[in-house]
């Protein structure tokens, strides 16, 4: 079985060598050092590597990683999918959420193009009681301060 230093492995992985130190680091990647202090990584590397990849790709968390990897090195493929399927269900939860609040937003930015488009121009210069820059749903005090 070959062996490779950082940089063959950053070239055959396509993964850069300061990630490759990253994942060292937190414990994704683990290297051997040779005598003289080179990081050595086994083949199985570029596997590890395309698992990470791959656990990134659903948006898993480092931490979320490094406990999927302890169990796809020592447990079964069962096991994995056991583990890893409420990890994407709270992912999918959140990207559902997210999109829901970008909807709103999206709503909104397309309520005040409305209301932009629909004011009349002004020669004048703009002051604070251009009703563009009346902060939607808003209140004013009695002094007219924006609240």
């Amino acid at each position: 079985m070959g062996s490779f230093r950082i940089s063959q492995l950053a070239e055959r992985s396509g993964v850069p060598a300061t990630t490759l130190r990253f994942y060292d680091s937190a414990g994704l990647l683990p290297a051997q050092r040779s005598e003289s202090g080179y990081r050595v990584y086994e083949e199985q590397a570029v596997e590890r590597l395309e698992f990470i990849r791959a656990a990134k790709h659903v948006g898993l968390q480092l931490h979320e990683i490094r406990e999927l990897l302890s169990a796809w090195e020592h447990g079964t493929c069962s096991g994995v999918r056991a583990q890893l399927r409420p990890m994407i269900s709270a992912r999918i939860a959140d990207a559902e959420r997210r999109a829901a609040e970008l909807e709103v937003f999206s709503t909104s930015l397309r309520a005040s193009l409305a209301h932009l488009d629909a004011l009349p121009d002004r020669a004048t210069q703009c002051d604070p009681t251009c009703s563009f820059l009346e902060l939607r749903g808003s209140t004013r005090d009695e002094a007219g301060v924006t609240q």
